[in-house]
């Protein structure tokens, strides 16, 4: 029997910066000091013991496995409520185009330690929503927040729908996000702001294929060949405008 080493359901989230790559490496120093004070400032605020976190950092991001014994609802509810408090601290007089502003993910699932960092679907799914378009939008067209977040299906329907916060489930808005494997609803929430007023993308769906182009009235009709049908191929990323369209027939 395989027994997998470090198997465990935990609460999981990641953080990730906006504009860390367009920043100037002086200022990315900074953005990463900053987030690992926020961090651990919020964590002292709800009696989470940070370092005994199972996490991994990139620069401007970070993945975190918290213990065992620690609270999911405190981790969606106080923590990200401490969270924005900080990032509104560290930014005080920093001009608009400096500040430090997080986007902030929330999973309940499996996440084991692995050479490269992390293994299972936990991180994987975590990472997916942290990256969909819609918070990445919602965080843009929000100028006045500091943070938005994103919480999975699971934390959704269980901690936030089973009323275990001071959350109210009004305060999210439902998006159907597809990303490589994963195909799932996320729940986003902009602290202090309406997300449902935004003007946000409805998933990371595929975009539609342009309209094909009107027919100019020199060109001639193009005539079926008896027996075969026409039939259109679109290849499409995630992310991004179509990148093909062929139309072929096939017998």
């Amino acid at each position: 029997m395989n027994r997998m080493k470090g198997f465990s359901r935990r609460p999981l989230f990641s953080v990730d910066a906006e504009g860390y790559g367009r920043s100037h490496p002086r200022r990315q120093h900074w953005m990463q000091e900053a987030i690992h004070q926020v961090l651990g400032q919020a964590a002292v605020e709800v009696g989470f013991e940070r370092e005994a976190w199972q996490t991994q950092l990139a620069g401007d991001s970070a993945f975190s496995v918290l213990g065992a014994d620690e609270s999911e609802p405190v981790l969606v509810d106080d923590f990200v409520r401490h969270l924005d408090s900080g990032l509104r601290d560290v930014n005080d007089g920093r001009e608009a185009g400096a500040r430090l502003r997080l986007r902030a993910a929330f999973h309940y699932g499996v996440a084991v330690p692995a050479r490269g960092g992390f293994s299972d679907r936990g991180a994987v799914e975590t990472a997916r929503i942290l990256d969909c378009r819609p918070l990445r939008e919602a965080l843009r067209l929000s100028p006045a927040a500091m943070l938005a977040t994103a919480v999975s299906r699971e934390v959704f329907h269980t901690v936030i729908g089973g009323a275990y916060t001071t959350l109210r489930a009004e305060e999210f808005r439902e998006f159907r996000v597809r990303s490589k494997e994963f195909d799932d609803a996320v729940w986003i929430r902009v602290p202090g702001g309406d997300v449902h007023a935004l003007p946000l993308p409805g998933g990371d769906e595929p975009p539609a294929a342009p309209a094909p182009a009107p027919a100019r009235a020199d060109a001639p009709a193009r005539t079926p060949v008896p027996g075969q049908h026409s039939e259109m191929v679109f290849e499409a990323p995630v992310h991004g405008p179509v990148i093909g369209i062929m139309n072929q027939y096939r017998p």
